[in-house]
């Protein structure tokens, strides 16, 4: 599949303001980004891209001096991504706890839990906040033996993988995006760790499988529509960790799991991203 690479030059503008702008990006098709020095680049399937729609996303958008923003289009062929994120997808690392990396990166025997993650172009390289709150989360948990994981949009699968080396017994990881499914598939056959990954929306969840922990990093609509499917998938005393969206939702999406029977546990906050952790009661 091609990919359309939209690299935006963005002058003096605040970071919760280009948040908000890739997160208008996202209802247009995008379903990555990479940022640059003077901005940020994002990706959309070439199939999906519509040029037109992004002056008015511009235009409407909180940024700033409009005037000087600008932006160049490039068409990236399937078989260059691998070339695209070898040169832009770091190591990631927590501590003494875990390293996440591409397997041309060299490993680090100090760490806890070291993960081979080659990303191409599916979320979930453990820079963007909300992916980093949840492997803290987790890695907080100090084990999760014996417990269920469901990775509701996985992306690259690296939350279901940290899951399944901290003890997990048994580990879900589900994408909509075929090639993040795929994507998923290489990185849990990397890590020789059992991951059950499937390609799908929540219809994919395991009929009658309760969750200990459910894990969903997804934007907000997305939250929203598939609340009763999601929490009707945790059990009793279950967590629900939920993230991929701003500090401002929270409320909103605290309220929408009430009549579910979740209680408030705990929210984490990073460059305006949140997570909040809920427990079933």
């Amino acid at each position: 599949m091609n990919y359309i690479q939209i690299v935006f030059s963005l002058n003096r503008q605040e970071e919760w303001k280009i948040d908000l702008f890739k997160d208008s990006l996202l209802d247009i098709g995008a379903d990555s980004f990479v940022d640059t020095q003077y901005g940020f680049e994002a990706y959309c399937p070439e199939k999906d891209f519509k040029e037109e729609l992004l002056k008015p996303l511009i235009d409407n958008s909180l940024l700033d001096n409009k005037e000087d923003i600008s932006y160049i289009t490039n068409v990236i062929l399937d078989q260059n991504w691998n070339e695209v994120w070898e040169e832009t997808s770091p190591s990631v690392r927590f501590g003494n706890e875990c390293l996440i990396r591409k397997d041309t990166h060299e490993k680090d025997d100090n760490v806890t839990y070291d993960i081979i993650i080659n990303p191409k172009q599916s979320f979930g390289t453990a820079t963007h906040p909300t992916t980093a709150m949840i492997i803290r989360s987790l890695l907080s948990m100090k084990t999760l033996k014996g417990c269920s994981v469901m990775d509701m949009g996985c992306g690259t699968a690296v939350l279901a993988i940290l899951a399944k080396k901290m003890g997990a017994e048994y580990v879900e990881a589900i994408d909509n995006d075929t090639w993040a499914y795929n994507n998923a598939l290489e990185n849990v056959n990397k890590n020789n760790v059992d991951i059950c990954v499937k390609l799908g929306s929540s219809n994919e969840i395991s009929e009658n499988k309760l969750f200990d922990i459910f894990i969903t990093n997804i934007n907000l609509n997305i939250l929203m529509d598939n609340m009763e499917s999601f929490t009707s998938h945790v059990k009793t005393k279950g967590l629900l960790i939920l993230s991929g969206f701003y500090k401002t939702d929270v409320k909103e999406l605290c309220d929408k799991t009430k009549p579910y029977g979740f209680t408030f546990i705990s929210e984490s906050t990073q460059d305006d991203w949140s997570e909040i952790i809920l427990r079933k009661d």
